[in-house]
């Protein structure tokens, strides 16, 4: 049994550009609409890869760390 106290998650799996992530939170750069088919773990990186309105073509130069499965993040000692 699970205490009442808990609430039900829901996990939001989405697609897009022939990726696929994990959370509404993350942002996504779709190539359908002249982007970079990337995904960001927020907003803020999402921008930070569009310096004067082009994508970045390697995030990491930004110093930007990706997941295994391609999630763009911020470097750890960044990350608190």
């Amino acid at each position: 049994m699970t205490p009442r106290s808990l609430r039900r998650v829901q996990v939001l799996r989405m697609a897009c550009c022939d990726r696929e992530w994990v959370g509404a939170d993350r942002a996504h750069c779709c190539s359908r609409f002249g982007g970079c088919g990337g995904v960001f773990d927020d907003a803020e990186l999402w921008d930070t890869h569009r310096p004067r309105g082009t994508c970045v073509a390697d995030p990491g130069e930004l110093g930007m760390v990706a997941t295994r499965n391609g999630i763009w993040l911020r470097p750890l000692d960044e990350a608190s």
